[in-house]
């Protein structure tokens, strides 16, 4: 997947969960994680609630 390259502002104590996070998944997987993967799978995570919402109605 290609990736762009963007700037946008983030709470500061969420983006710090975030990386915690992407270092405890990376030392269990085993295998680099890193918090732009989580926060890309969290926006996948939304677009698909979302689509399949008005899919539905």
């Amino acid at each position: 997947m290609a990736r762009k390259s963007i700037n946008t502002t983030l709470d500061v104590d969420l983006y710090s969960k975030i990386q915690i996070l992407a270092l405890k998944v990376s030392a269990e997987k085993q295998t680099k994680i890193n918090a732009n993967d989580l926060i890309e799978e969290g926006m996948k995570l939304i677009i698909d609630k979302y689509e399949g919402t008005e899919n539905k109605a």
